[in-house]
């Protein structure tokens, strides 16, 4: 599967996306994909989470820019 500027996604790497329901940008990592979606997860610490809450959600790979660090 290809991100919404057309590279390459691979389990393990980081991606940026809007966080669901929110309008603001998280970093997450990918975990596993489907036929057609990316499993993602990240850390949730601005809506009264408790430390080190992790978020996992499905995510269309158009909606992911692979971050290069």
């Amino acid at each position: 599967m290809k991100d919404f500027l057309g590279k390459e996604l691979n389990i393990g790497d980081t991606v940026v996306l809007i966080a669901p329901n929110y309008r603001h940008l998280v970093k997450a990592i990918i975990y596993a994909f489907t036929p057609m979606q990316v499993r993602v997860e990240y850390y949730n610490t601005w809506n009264h989470g408790h430390p080190g809450l992790v978020k996992q959600f499905l995510q269309s790979p158009s909606q992911l820019i692979k971050v290069e660090e």
